[in-house]
């Protein structure tokens, strides 16, 4: 019986990859740098270990997973967010000696993870994207920054190249207002991207599986009813949709990364022609992964047998019109901040929609998700963990 170790426990998709390979009867570890999280409650986790923060200490970390792996004898990892994955790519000749794990190839994954790196080959690809001026330099000099976006039509968005939960995102609405913007993220992102802001439009994931021959096995196909923050925050409410077109721009750009395992990929749909966007590429697990398993496809499933060697069938078809939450904290703070909180479709008091989270079946890990908000909800790193589910 194989021995999966899961890190990143505080976030739902990390729940649903436990439930999923829990209840098929295999041992699963999940790992993070608090006891309380919702993973670690689930009747199908094996076991929770306590992990320094990835994020804060990653030397540290990684000396801490290679310890783990041996000590539990895990024969797979499953690395569940950026900052583990980071650490995981940048020492995977190391972490693949010693257990197994589904990982792209490494400049296929630094081009993903690259929001920038992203849009240039895709450019390439003659797939639609935002206008975006790149921007590397150390040090900010003005005149160069009007210059290099004068051709650009206001209002622009700031974006760092590596983040997720749009995190570092800001909004600039007239060119005064450029340079000050661009100096407070810049401290805390170097490496931006200046990119017009499309006007809101409908957003969709395409979420794909790819084996070790880099053949895309598994597909399927999200649209993002409601988010926090409103405009264009992580999604609370997902349901699964057919789009032909989207899987076919997803299927051409990560083909041409020769990709191996799971990944997301975003668009918006521009509301002035209709055009499909792509807007970034997430080279892991998404956080509404429970909307696909409920729909019918099990992608942790899918990534364990790719980890263990196996081969799996494809699998392209779904149900449509299934949809699914984040209740904690997701939705309860999007009704809080939307004036049409009583006109929302679906309404948000209703029952006929899954949760990500809770569950009649396996609910203890609700309990742990109260918990570790009471412990910790006075942290902002904690509620930035948790709205990313």
């Amino acid at each position: 019986m194989s021995i999966v170790l899961c890190t990143n426990g505080l976030l739902s998709k990390t729940l649903c990859v436990v439930r999923s390979l829990g209840s098929r009867g295999i041992r699963t570890i999940t790992a993070e740098k608090t006891r309380l999280h919702a993973s670690g409650f689930s009747k199908y986790c094996s076991s929770s270990v306590l992990s320094p923060d990835p994020g804060k200490v990653p030397e540290q970390y990684l000396e801490w997973l290679v310890d783990t792996i041996r000590k539990e004898h895990c024969d797979v990892l499953f690395p569940m967010d950026d900052d583990t994955l980071e650490i995981v790519m940048d020492n995977r000749d190391l972490l693949e000696s010693l257990c197994r794990v589904v990982l792209p190839p490494t400049e296929s994954y630094r081009i993903a993870a690259d929001k920038g790196k992203t849009i240039q080959v895709a450019s390439k690809l003659g797939i639609p994207c935002p206008q975006t001026v790149e921007w590397d330099d150390d040090e900010i000099d003005a005149d160069i920054l009007r210059k290099r976006t004068e051709h650009m039509r206001y209002p622009l968005l700031l974006k760092p190249r590596k983040s997720s939960g749009s995190r570092g995102i800001r909004c600039v609405e007239h060119p005064d207002e450029l340079l000050v913007t661009f100096l407070e993220v810049h401290k805390y992102y170097p490496k931006l991207l200046i990119q017009e802001m499309i006007p809101q439009g409908p957003k969709y994931d395409v979420c794909v599986c790819y084996d070790a021959e880099h053949r895309l096995q598994a597909s399927f196909v999200q649209k993002e009813v409601r988010n926090y923050p409103l405009d264009r925050g992580p999604s609370t409410v997902c349901q699964s949709v057919e789009y032909p077109e989207l899987l076919e721009i997803s299927k051409k750009l990560m083909d041409h990364l020769n990709w191996y395992g799971v990944a997301d990929i975003e668009f918006m749909i521009d509301p002035r022609s209709g055009e499909p966007k792509l807007m970034e590429i997430n080279p892991r697990f998404w956080a509404s992964v429970p909307l696909a398993v409920r729909a019918g496809i099990d992608f942790p499933w899918l990534q364990y047998q790719l980890a263990i060697g196996k081969s799996i069938e494809p699998v392209h078809t779904y149900q449509v019109g299934v949809y699914s939450r984040s209740i904690i904290p997701g939705e309860i703070l999007h009704f809080i901040s939307n004036p049409k909180r009583f006109q929302m479709d679906p309404p948000m008091w209703t029952t006929k929609i899954a949760d990500d989270t809770l569950s009649i079946h396996d609910p203890m890990p609700t309990i742990g998700l109260l918990l570790s908000a009471a412990r910790y909800g006075w942290k902002p790193e904690t509620w930035r963990f948790l709205i990313r589910r």
